[in-house]
C-alpha cells in the first residue's frame, strides 16, 4: 500500500514492516505525530503484552516488567501531549503476511463508519455468513437429501432398485459439483492449474450463465509467466469490478483486455455504463481494496468515471521479477 492511497482513510493509521518501520500513514496519524509524544515500538509492544499500558509514554515507566493480557484487536493506552499532559486513546493492529496496520483513536472521539478495521471485520464477517448460507442452503439439504434417499433404498422392490441406484448415483455427482463449485469461488482451482486467463475464462462462463452478465475477454501478446501473487491479485481485481459494474453501471457488458508484453501485463476493465463521480468515490472501500491489491504487485490502479461516460480502470503490472508458475 503507497502513502497515497492511505492518506485518503479518515482514520490514524500506519501501515509498518516487520521492523516497525513506517511504511505509509494518513494524515490523521501525521497529526498525532505532529501533536503528542509517540513512540510506535512501545505503542506496538503494549498490542503484545508487552510493557505498562497505562504509563506508556512515561519514562519511568518504559521499561516497566508488569506484562498485561491485552488483545492486539482493541487495547488502551495513554499518550502525551506536547506540553505534557496526558490523554487516554484506543488502539488496534492487524497483521499480514509481513506488515502491521497499526490504527489508533481518542477515546473521546467519535467512532466513524470509514474505519478500516471495521471495513475488514465487515468483509470478513460476510463472507463467512456467505459460505454459511452456501452450505446450509445447498450443500446441506443436497447430503440431507441423499441421506433419506438412501435410507428409503431398503422399502424400494428389488425390480427397482437399479433404477433408484442410478439416480442416487446421479444426486451424489450433482453434490460433488456443487462443492467444487464453492470450492472454486473461495479459490478457483484453474488458477493454479491453468493459471490466470483459463480461470478468468472458467469465472466468465459462471457469471454469464448465472446472471446473463456478459464479459468480453480479448487477450494480446504472447502469454508471460505469472507468479502466484500476481494471478490472484489480478483475479480479485476483475471480480471486483465485475461486482461493482453488475450493481452500478446500468449495463449487461463489461469489456475486458489483457495485453501481454516481455515486461508488462497491462489489464483493462471498461463498462460504457453510468460512470460515478471519482471524487467521491475515491476513498470507498471497494476501490481501497483493489489499489491495495495492485500496489502489492507493483501496479498502480488506475480509474478514469465520470457520469453517464461509464468507466475505466487500468493497471499495468511489471514482469521480470521473480517469473514462475503461469
Amino acid at each position: 500500500m503507497n502513502e497515497a492511497l492511505f492518506v485518503q482513510l479518515q482514520e490514524a493509521v500506519w501501515l509498518l514492516d516487520s521492523e516497525i518501520q513506517v511504511m505509509a500513514k494518513t494524515r490523521k496519524a501525521q497529526e498525532i505525530e505532529e501533536n503528542y509524544q509517540l513512540n510506535l515500538q512501545t505503542v506496538i509492544d503494549i498490542s503484545r503484552g508487552q510493557g505498562c499500558a497505562l504509563h506508556s509514554t512515561k519514562a519511568e515507566c518504559l521499561m516497566c516488567p508488569l506484562e498485561g493480557k491485552l488483545s492486539p484487536l482493541g487495547f488502551p493506552f495513554v499518550l502525551l501531549t506536547k506540553d505534557g499532559s496526558s490523554e487516554e486513546f484506543w488502539g488496534r493492529v492487524d497483521h499480514t503476511a509481513d506488515q502491521l496496520i497499526l490504527q489508533i483513536q481518542n477515546q473521546t472521539a467519535a467512532d466513524t463508519p470509514e474505519s478500516l478495521f471495521e471495513y475488514i471485520n465487515n468483509v470478513r464477517e460476510l463472507e463467512r455468513k456467505k459460505i454459511a448460507q452456501d452450505l446450509h442452503d445447498g450443500i446441506a439439504q443436497s447430503i440431507y437429501g441423499l441421506m433419506l434417499e438412501t435410507r428409503g433404498l431398503k422399502w424400494v422392490p428389488e425390480a427397482e432398485k437399479p433404477a433408484k441406484m442410478r439416480d442416487l448415483d446421479r444426486h451424489f455427482s450433482e453434490v460433488l459439483t456443487e462443492v467444487k463449485n464453492l470450492a472454486g469461488e473461495l479459490r478457483p482451482m484453474a488458477i493454479d492449474e491453468f493459471g490466470l486467463v483459463q480461470a478468468l475464462e472458467q469465472f466468465i462462463e459462471r457469471t454469464t450463465e448465472m446472471t446473463g452478465f456478459e464479459i468480453e475477454l480479448v487477450v494480446t501478446g504472447e502469454k508471460q509467466p505469472l507468479t502466484e501473487a500476481i494471478r490472484i491479485a489480478i483475479y480479485r481485481i476483475i471480480q471486483e469490478a465485475v461486482t461493482n459494474a453488475m450493481k452500478y453501471s446500468g449495463e449487461n457488458t463489461i469489456y475486458l483486455s489483457l495485453d501481454f508484453t516481455e515486461e508488462l501485463l497491462v489489464v483493462r476493465i471498461q463498462d460504457e455504463g453510468a460512470g460515478f463521480d471519482l471524487a467521491k468515490q475515491k476513498s470507498g472501500f471497494g476501490l481501497v481494496n483493489m489499489k491495495e491489491r495492485a500496489h502489492a504487485i507493483g501496479s498502480q490502479l488506475v480509474i478514469h468515471s465520470q457520469r453517464g461516460q461509464g468507466t475505466v480502470i487500468q493497471m499495468q503490472v511489471p514482469l521480470k521479477r521473480g517469473l514462475k508458475h503461469k
